[in-house]
Order: structure tokens, then sequence, then C-alpha cells
């Protein structure tokens, strides 16, 4: 059964209440996170040993690429002397150059018609090559072959 009462509203219900403060709550603190020292002390060493170590590549890809520059720079002096005396060869082995050589040093003289003799041949030269032998191998794929011929 219900009971029914004949009281008022209760209002403070609906008033604003200041918070009840336990004692348990009001004395929690609130711990701080700490980083350890150490801690911070290991990841600066090894922020600083890792933009060292990308100097230092640097430093190296540097001087490498200077080296290849200079070395580049090396390789087109020399291909422009091979050039050089490429051509310095080709004058000096052009037929003009040995004929003024040879009559110049070696004091020697184009020959005149009395000086040349032709020679005439009975019969004319003939090249005959050897029969070829067959090796091993070439005689028996050659009796295989004529066993089913």
């Amino acid at each position: 059964m219900t009971q029914k009462s004949n009281l008022a509203y209760d209002l403070q219900r609906f008033e604003e209440r200041a918070p009840e403060t336990n004692v348990r709550a009001s004395i929690t603190v609130r711990r701080e996170r700490t980083v350890h020292p150490v801690k911070i002390i290991a990841v600066a060493v090894l922020a600083l040993m890792m933009g060292f170590t990308l100097l230092y590549s640097r430093v190296v890809i540097t001087e490498l690429n200077s080296q290849i520059a200079e070395k580049q720079a090396e390789l087109e002096t020399l291909k422009a002397e091979n050039v050089r005396m490429q051509t310095e060869l080709e004058g000096r082995m052009s037929l003009t150059e040995i004929e003024n050589t040879a009559v110049g040093e070696y004091g020697m003289v184009k020959p005149d018609n009395s000086q040349v003799s032709y020679v005439q041949l009975e019969q004319e030269n003939k090249l005959e090559a050897a029969e070829k032998e067959e090796n091993i191998f070439e005689k028996i794929v050659n009796y295989v072959k004529d066993l089913f011929r």
C-alpha cells in the first residue's frame, strides 16, 4: 500500500548545495610525473650523436663529390691530350710525311722505269687445301647416320 502524506514538497531538494567535501577526496595529492635526469641525459646524448653522425655523413659526401669533380676534370684533360696525340700521330703516319722522311733522312729516291723489272710466271698460282680428316666423333656420327639411311 502506498502511503499518502499531506506534507508539502521538500524544496531543499532543488536548492544548489555546496559540494560536500569528503575528507579523503580533499586530501588527494596529485603527483606530477617526473622524468628521471638520467633519461633526459641519455636522450640528449643520443640526439647529439645522431646530429653529429648526420653532419659527418654530409662532410664525407661533400669530400667525395669534390674528389669526383677533380677526377672528372683530370679525365677531360687526358681525353683532350689523347685527341691531340692521335692527331699528331696521324700527321706523322701520313704517306707524304713517310715519303719526306725516307727521302730526307735515309736518302731514298723513287725508282725510275729503268730500275723496274717484270717477272712472268709460267703457270698461275693455286692454293690447294689439304683434305680435312674426320675425328673420331665425326666418324661415329656419320656411321650412325649411314645406319638410318
